[in-house]
């Protein structure tokens, strides 16, 4: 049972730090603000949070240098889900939080799912086993 409880726990930690991570950098950029010019949501943006994620992740094996999921299941699970959840947290933020009229809640999903997917590459390529 306590196997079981660390490998919730385990599971809780490592995507909640992806998830969040990207929400909180989404906000920390002001992707909240109003813009005018939409053109400035391009591919830049997307390239700099994916950048964002690999540091975040190569600053969480400094803190954090064993494996959190045990089993390779579960990383490569958290590989294909993280990045899907940051980005649909990111969105339904956008979408549900912040006021019409700012960048689309597309380019918030987008925003948080290159963040996670380098952030889990990143742990996933480095970690200590």
């Amino acid at each position: 049972m306590e196997e079981l409880a660390a490998l919730v726990i385990q599971i809780v930690v490592e995507v909640g730090l992806q998830i969040f991570g990207a929400a909180g950098i989404d906000w920390a950029t002001g992707a909240s603000e109003r813009r005018d010019d939409k053109e400035e949501a391009g591919c830049g943006w997307l390239l700099i949070f994916a950048l964002l994620g690999g540091a975040c992740g190569g600053l969480s094996l400094v803190v954090v240098p064993k494996l959190l999921l045990p089993t390779f299941g579960l990383r490569v699970a958290n590989l294909v889900v993280s990045p899907l959840a940051a980005g649909g947290l990111s969105y339904l933020i956008a979408k549900h939080v912040w006021a019409a009229g700012q960048w689309p809640p597309r380019h918030h999903f987008w925003r948080g799912f290159w963040f996670a997917l380098a952030f889990g590459l990143i742990r996933f390529a480095y970690v200590h086993h």
